[in-house]
């Protein structure tokens, strides 16, 4: 009597762990496999490293995404975490820089007080500050 109490609160315990653990995990990796074979070129897609761009051109295993002008990277499909809606934005062109691009490039001074300053530094001994327990 004891075993078969024992057998059936096993039971139920695994039929709990599937409906509450496996079974969602399952529809998920569902849901994104078919997110991501349904990706088109022309779709805005963000990877899982959080790269966004728009795809260009795609087959079985592998989507080439625009990230920029003219600079095209190729991901494998489950490398695609997500596509983005229509309203949603690249946040890299929401902000605006307040730095022009010739304020932002180092001029050939600037180039040379880093120099001259990296070969004055003499407390630079090439060991390491952390100490080691």
């Amino acid at each position: 009597m004891q075993d078969l109490s024992f057998l059936i609160i096993i039971a139920g315990f695994i039929a709990l762990m599937y409906f509450v653990m496996i079974r969602p995990q399952k529809k998920r990796q569902r849901e994104q496999q078919e997110m991501q074979n349904k990706v088109e070129p022309g779709t805005r897609v963000m990877t899982i490293g959080g790269l966004y761009g728009a795809v260009v051109d795609s087959d079985d295993e592998t989507v080439t995404l625009e990230a920029s002008d003219d600079v095209f990277l190729v991901f494998a499909r489950q490398a695609i975490a997500r596509v983005l809606s229509s309203d949603e934005e690249n946040p890299a062109e929401e902000e605006e820089s307040s730095i022009s691009e010739e304020e932002a490039t180092l001029t050939d001074e600037d180039l040379e007080k880093l120099r001259s300053s990296d070969e004055g530094d003499d407390k630079h001994t090439g060991k390491s500050d952390r100490k080691e327990y």
